[in-house]
């Protein structure tokens, strides 16, 4: 009869336990399965947010790729001399065209001054410090002046002497004159004219004044365009746009916007990877 009891108590506690198990068991299915679901929810969430950002990331990626190419090789493509010549460009950077504009002669052999700047045959000779005045050849020469300097030039306009009141110029120049192959400069002291060499400058008071050189009442527009676009080139346009600064602080904000998107995109491409990477 004992032994009965206990083996009837000895079943009833094997089910008991079995029982236990069984739920135990069933209520971790359950949450590993509540785990799953919510796993599929993200991942269904995440990738077109993932593909959305990648796109976008890939055109940003391109466009500091491609400028990015163009500033490390800029000698080698030649960016650093190549003038912007869109004028819609010119005006966003604010450059306005030059307040003095002049033409001395005609082409093919005329000289043109833009405020401080000398063209030969639509070529920058030269960049002075001050607003030019005058320009003319003399002889196989070139002579330029502001109101302090005389510049010299050889015929295929390389600068070859500089000249100011410390090597003897005559101060505050007016004017330019060219008389029988001889320079005459017309300043706030009185006339002066060079000798053959110029080197000495001597005061002069000529019973009739010289013809100063005067400016051309036409001006060719393309030099002018010239003008604006010495002070943008293509390598510096290349910078603004790779930094982000060609459009302003805004679009700065706008590139760490992009960078961002980027270190999303690596983020949920690794959990996506990690998730669906199947068991070892």
């Amino acid at each position: 009869m004992a032994h009965c009891i206990v083996t009837s108590c000895a079943c009833g506690a094997i089910n008991h336990v079995s029982i236990l198990a069984d739920h135990f068991k069933q209520v971790s299915v359950t949450k590993t399965s509540r785990r799953n679901r919510f796993r599929l929810k993200i991942l269904r969430a995440l990738r077109p947010w993932h593909r959305r950002l990648g796109l976008a990331s890939a055109l940003f990626i391109l466009l500091l790729v491609l400028t990015g190419v163009a500033i490390n090789h800029s000698d080698d493509f030649g960016l650093d001399q190549a003038p912007v010549t869109q004028s819609w460009l010119l005006d966003y950077y604010g450059i306005a065209p030059p307040s003095h504009v002049a033409q001395f002669g005609v082409a093919p052999t005329a000289l043109y001054i833009t405020d401080n700047l000398l063209w030969q045959n639509q070529h920058m000779i030269l960049e002075s410090n001050a607003t030019l005045i005058s320009a003319s050849y003399v002889g196989n020469m070139l002579v330029a002046i502001d109101a302090q300097q005389l510049y010299l030039f050889n015929d295929l306009g390389q600068l070859q002497e500089t000249q100011n009141a410390s090597t003897g110029l005559p101060s505050g120049l007016l004017a330019l004159a060219i008389v029988d192959g001889r320079v005459w400069l017309n300043t706030e002291n009185g006339v002066f004219q060079a000798d053959e060499q110029l080197i000495d400058w001597q005061a002069i008071a000529p019973l009739t004044a010289p013809v100063w050189l005067s400016e051309s009442k036409f001006v060719d527009k393309e030099v002018v365009n010239l003008a604006r676009s010495a002070n943008l080139h293509w390598q510096r346009v290349m910078l603004d746009l790779h930094s982000g600064r060609l459009f302003g602080s805004l679009t700065v904000w706008l590139w760490d916007l992009f960078a961002l998107a980027l270190l999303m995109v690596s983020l949920s491409g690794f959990w996506i990877w990690l998730k669906q990477k199947p068991p070892r």
